[in-house]
């Protein structure tokens, strides 16, 4: 398995969610962790899973990701598994609706990818964190679920997809 996890960070929080989810899928096959401003169309390529994260802004994605999936081909992940998940402080049952998480699903799902698991949002405490005890776990277990996942498609190919 070839799996990329993309992030976008600002005060280091997705980032360590990132590492923890990279670090579980790389019990499985060869994984890059990258940040969205290092993103090119060619990492996008030959890739069998996209895990993307990104912290919630103002009931959103920040706007420093929208202009990456503005450069990406519109099939470029036609078949690949995709995940999302996001950094958030603890919201409401009503504003919880409204995460980056869900947003870099549709996303991701626009440029063909399909979801295999429900975008997950990781909690800080307050505005800028840390995360809350327990969160690097449960970003462990929740990659061991996209693995789990992955696997029930099995067999997971390698292909070049190219739009």
């Amino acid at each position: 398995m070839h799996a990329l996890v993309v992030y976008f960070s600002r005060f280091g929080n997705t980032r360590q969610v990132a590492e923890a989810v990279a670090a579980t899928l790389g019990t499985a096959g060869s994984v890059r962790v990258l940040s969205m401003d290092q993103l090119t169309v060619s990492d996008m390529r030959n890739v069998d899973l996209v895990v993307m994260g990104a912290p919630t802004h103002r009931m959103s994605l920040p706007k420093e990701v929208g202009p990456v999936f503005k450069t990406l081909p519109k099939h470029i992940l036609r078949g690949i598994p995709v995940a999302a998940f996001d950094t958030s402080y603890k919201m409401s049952a009503l504003l919880a609706r409204f995460t980056a998480a869900k947003k870099l699903t549709g996303k991701l799902r626009k440029l063909e990818g399909k979801q295999i698991v429900p975008p997950e949002t990781f909690h800080v405490v307050g505005r800028e964190g840390p995360l809350y005890d327990g969160e690097i776990e449960r970003a462990r277990e929740w990659a061991g679920l996209i693995l789990k996942r992955s696997e029930a498609q099995s067999p997971l190919r390698t292909r070049g997809n190219t739009p």
